[in-house]
């Protein structure tokens, strides 16, 4: 068994495949059929290869049921992390029980780790879209990736 990473492309060709080779309006109207929602833009352009924003839960778990493929493997082909149970769902028993100050407190707490995720979501997606060269360039850490041309008796004395 193949354990390369799919790609959103070939989820989405395989969401094709398996639907008569429908496309875009055409397999948007499939997944609406199944009750499922997925913008004929967004499978035009993931077809295409010139999709480059970041996929709803809604679209990736569509991509999921057309193409057969597990929803795992769709979320990691958008490097996303596939959803969890709703958060209030997880909450303890005694909960309601907080004072308004101590709720406060969390959802503050929370809307910085959302923040924080945002932050780092931007980030990746930066760096995964810089060219090739200029990321290893930009991003090589001496300590990881030693220069041939610097022995460690000529290292500048601080």
């Amino acid at each position: 068994m193949d354990s390369t990473p799919m790609t959103l492309l070939e989820i989405a060709q395989a969401a094709s495949d398996n639907n008569g080779g429908a496309r875009g309006r055409q397999l948007g109207r499939i997944a609406e059929r199944k009750g499922l929602t997925l913008s004929y833009t967004t499978v035009d352009k993931i077809l295409a290869g010139t999709y480059t924003s970041r996929p709803s839960r809604r679209t990736l778990e569509a991509l999921a049921q057309l193409s057969g493929v597990p929803v795992e493997k769709v979320y990691a082909a958008a490097n996303q992390a596939p959803p969890q149970a709703r958060f209030a769902e997880q909450l303890p028993p005694g909960v309601d029980a907080l004072t308004p100050e101590q709720r406060k407190v969390i959802i503050d707490i929370i809307r910085v780790f959302l923040k924080d995720n945002r932050t780092v979501h931007r980030l990746e997606t930066e760096i995964a879209q810089a060219e090739p060269e200029e990321s290893q360039d930009t991003y090589r850490l001496a300590a990881r990736e030693p220069d041939a041309e610097i022995g460690h008796d000529q290292l500048p004395e601080e």
